[in-house]
């Protein structure tokens, strides 16, 4: 058993919580029951899964999959978690390749240009894989998809939707801006495919001008000035393939 935070293996696998290292590493530490079934569900690739204490259902998986187990100490567990009350299993995921949007054949995609917090990139590739969507484009200087807090917040989704690099000019078809202030209805669209949504920042939308696209609105009923955008994109996604 690994009782020690300071034990050479795990404090290469505490630096992971660093976008640089899980880069140059190519993995990334998951935590929680749910989420580590989830990755060993979805055929992510999982190279060992640490246990404070038994977990019947991980272990069943880990043992039909051929996965590395190791016990370890709660404080283990404790250093490698990313919540204050970590449950008593990680695990080491490789991370997906981030394919080029170029090689995805794609008519519904779900695109983040400038989005900062994980926790709504997460939920946003969430929300598109529910939704059947194709894949998730993600633009320079939008928060790391493979996050600790965004994958969470994914609920493993992000281990089996393509989630791609792009740049705004390779994305056409129907391309839609959530904008609250935008000319079209969400209602009265055309969403015929291929169609590609964008979401951007909460605060300032997204980096990038998109002036090609349409500026699509939800109507607001109340004092609230606009949606929360994982909230906005849950609507317009679903309406989607709805209406298509």
């Amino acid at each position: 058993m690994i009782t020690s935070p300071k034990n050479p293996h795990i404090r290469s696998l505490r630096q992971l919580a660093h976008r640089r290292d899980r880069r140059a590493q190519g993995k990334v530490v998951v935590s929680g029951v749910r989420l580590v079934e989830a990755a060993l569900r979805m055929g992510a690739r999982v190279e060992e899964i640490l246990f404070a204490e038994p977990v019947p259902t991980v272990e069943a998986l880990a043992a039909s999959a051929g996965v590395r187990v190791l016990r370890v100490s709660e404080r283990v567990i404790r250093a490698l978690a990313d919540v204050q009350t970590p449950q008593p299993v990680c695990a080491v995921v490789r991370l997906p390749e981030l394919r080029s949007l170029r090689a995805l054949r794609w008519t519904r995609l779900a695109v983040a240009d400038g989005l900062q917090d994980p926790g709504n990139m997460g939920a946003l590739v969430r929300t598109a894989d529910a939704a059947g969507f194709d894949a998730v484009a993600v633009l320079a200087g939008t928060a790391d998809p493979f996050h600790p807090k965004a994958i969470r917040a994914s609920a493993g989704s992000c281990f089996g939707l393509p989630i791609a690099e792009a740049q705004p000019e390779e994305i056409s078809g129907r391309v839609y801006v959530a904008d609250p202030r935008g000319e079209v209805d969400y209602r009265e669209a055309d969403y015929t495919p291929p169609v590609a949504f964008v979401f951007g920042s909460e605060g300032t939308g997204p980096r990038h001008a998109w002036p090609t696209a349409r500026r699509v609105r939800i109507p607001m009923y109340g004092r609230a000035e606009s949606l929360n955008v994982v909230a906005a994109a849950a609507l317009l996604l679903y309406e989607a393939r709805r209406s298509s």
